[in-house]
């Protein structure tokens, strides 16, 4: 609901459409956090658009001024919606029993808005989600469906799954290019270091970062940032290259969770969630002034402390400008 409230108050030509899928297929597991999708909007800047002195993008910029990074002449802002589906799964999907000896069934959907400004070196945003666990959350549908397109196995214990509950939280982020060499039409390096904050009744963290990208006309945005289960953050930017180009890139991150609710919900399961987890990221790009796509391959540290395996998964990304 609140992505059509939002759609509906901007032309629907405007802006950029993100669909980010990830996948651990693509990394020959199936184990874990196996499935996320992300469908993703951002509005065109409220500076660059001349219809949009009295629109919603603008309004937000407005009357958020008072937060830190907000409401400089100097920045663009805009609008980022976002619907998200995530599925975590035990290892052995073909019992229909509970799995007390790993981790349980989850299924996640949510809805995120939230602002952002940027310039040449940093950017700011804000955010704000609501979701549901659960049946609610379709993901027992899709991974069924997954799994049948792709001749997998039939997932068979979703019966036992966390929920229903209600989620919701904020999260703010921060990140700054620090380092830019080369010109577009040759090779250049870039560096970029990023932080970030969430407070959810999902998942609560804390994360700092530094990105690499090297490549010819390097996408405006900041962070090479494109998973499914990741924020917009990679948006804002993306499509502002002078022309078209490929990137190569990586990514070092560090994240403390205080706060998870598959441990909190857990009960009879033996996950607990690490407190420290390490991720890396490496992939690769092709873009245009209208469209972007990317593959990352991600691995991080374990998540959970009763099972000290990494997780490892593989993202598509498509970017395109209506």
């Amino acid at each position: 609901m609140l992505s059509l409230g939002l759609l509906a108050v901007t032309p629907a030509e405007a802006g950029l459409w993100n669909v980010a899928w990830d996948n651990d297929l693509f990394t020959g597991t199936d184990r874990g956090y196996t499935n996320g999708l992300r469908l993703s909007w951002l509005s065109t800047a409220a500076e660059r658009n001349d219809s949009c002195r009295f629109c919603v993008a603008a309004g937000v910029r407005d009357g958020l001024s008072w937060l830190p990074g907000i409401g400089s002449p100097e920045s663009d802002h805009a609008l980022a919606v976002s619907l998200q589906q995530a599925m975590v799964t035990p290892e052995n999907i073909e019992l229909d029993t509970p799995q007390y000896d790993d981790i349980p069934y989850v299924g996640y959907l949510s809805i995120d808005a939230g602002l952002y400004a940027w310039n040449r070196t940093r950017l700011t945003g804000y955010g704000i989600t609501i979701g549901v666990t659960g049946p609610d959350s379709g993901a027992r549908r899709t991974q069924e469906w997954v799994h049948k397109v792709t001749g997998s196995t039939d997932p068979r214990g979703w019966e036992n799954q966390l929920g229903p509950d209600v989620v919701g939280g904020v999260q703010a982020m921060h990140a700054r290019r620090f380092f830019l060499s080369g010109d577009p039409s040759e090779i250049q390096h870039e560096f970029v270091w990023g932080a970030g904050a969430t407070a959810s009744s999902f998942i609560s963290s804390g994360e700092v970062g530094i990105f690499w990208r090297m490549g010819r006309n390097l996408p405006g945005n900041f962070v090479p940032e494109y998973a499914g289960m990741s924020s917009s953050v990679g948006l804002p930017g993306m499509l502002d290259a002078p022309g078209a180009g490929w990137t190569v890139f990586a990514g070092l991150l560090g994240e403390v969770i205080p706060y998870s609710y598959i441990e909190d919900k857990a009960g009879p399961y033996q996950f607990e969630q690490e407190p420290v987890v390490g991720h890396v990221s490496v992939g690769a790009g092709l873009h245009s002034n209208n469209f972007h796509f990317a593959l990352t391959v991600r691995a991080t540290t374990a998540q959970e402390q009763t099972n000290k395996e990494p997780l490892t998964f593989g993202t598509l990304s498509f970017t395109w400008r209506m």
